[in-house]
This record gives structure tokens, C-alpha cells and sequence, in this order.
């Protein structure tokens, strides 16, 4: 049995888990100094300060994974976005306030999430209605709805 590639995931995952308290931490600290700018920027996702604070407590929090999800999907998330401000900004809250973003962050990254997201994604049923809408009439670039 091999350990070196056992204690290399193990640093990878506490330098990964130091940059993202990191980055978390620093994301607290900027809308707290925007003040009502920050508020309202918090609005638009759908989330209030208290909101926020408690997001900012889960792992990968500070990690923008949606859009990365809805392309996994063949959709184009900047399209998607564009056409429907509301249920992104609803599917943006959902994600930001998971607490499966870990396994959700992995997922991405080793590219199984299409396989899987249906075990553990709270936006899965938005994600398949999603899909649904983009067989009807969209899909990546060939955006004519």
C-alpha cells in the first residue's frame, strides 16, 4: 500500500478547505464593508445579511458552482441567466445555502456531477426542468425561444 498518494489527498484537502475558509472569510468581509450597497447586492441574490453569514459557514461557499452545474447540463448558464433573472436568482439561493457544496464542488471538478447531482442537488428538479426547456426550444448556442 502506497501512502504517498494517501498523505498527498490529504495536504490537497487541507490546503483546499485553507483557501476556501480563506476566500469565505475575505467574502464577509467585502459586503460587510459595501454596507447598504451590500445589502442590496444581497438582495438581488435573493439572500439577506443573516443569510449570507450562515452560507458562509459551508464549505465552497464563496465558490460560484451554478453555473458550472447548468453547463454540465449542455446549457449555456450566461443564456439561461439572461431569460430567466428570477429562477436563476432562486437556484443561485438554493445552491449558495446547500450543504452538499462539497461534494457538489468534487462532483464538477471530476466532471461525474451529470451522473449524480439527482443523489444530493436541492436544484436537481430545477436542473431536469431546466433540461426540459432547453430540449423544447434551447440549447447551448442555439438559443431561439
Amino acid at each position: 500500500m502506497n501512502t504517498i498518494p494517501q498523505s498527498y489527498e490529504l495536504w490537497r484537502s487541507v490546503v483546499l478547505r485553507f483557501k476556501d475558509w480563506r476566500q469565505r472569510r475575505a467574502a464577509v468581509w467585502e459586503i460587510s464593508q459595501l454596507g447598504n450597497d451590500g445589502e442590496r447586492m444581497l438582495a438581488e441574490c435573493g439572500l439577506s445579511r443573516s443569510d449570507f453569514r450562515q452560507a458562509m459557514r459551508l464549505a465552497f461557499a464563496s465558490k460560484i458552482l451554478l453555473p458550472e452545474a447548468i453547463k454540465s447540463k449542455g446549457i449555456d448558464a450566461e443564456t439561461f441567466e439572461n431569460r430567466y433573472p428570477e429562477w436563476n436568482r432562486d437556484m443561485r439561493r438554493t445552491c449558495m445555502m446547500c450543504p452538499a457544496r462539497r461534494v457538489c464542488s468534487d462532483r464538477l471538478e471530476t466532471r461525474d456531477f451529470e451522473a449524480s447531482y439527482r443523489d444530493f442537488c436541492p436544484n436537481a428538479d430545477n436542473l431536469d426542468a431546466l433540461a426540459g426547456v432547453a430540449i423544447a426550444g434551447w440549447r447551448a448556442r442555439n438559443f431561439t425561444v
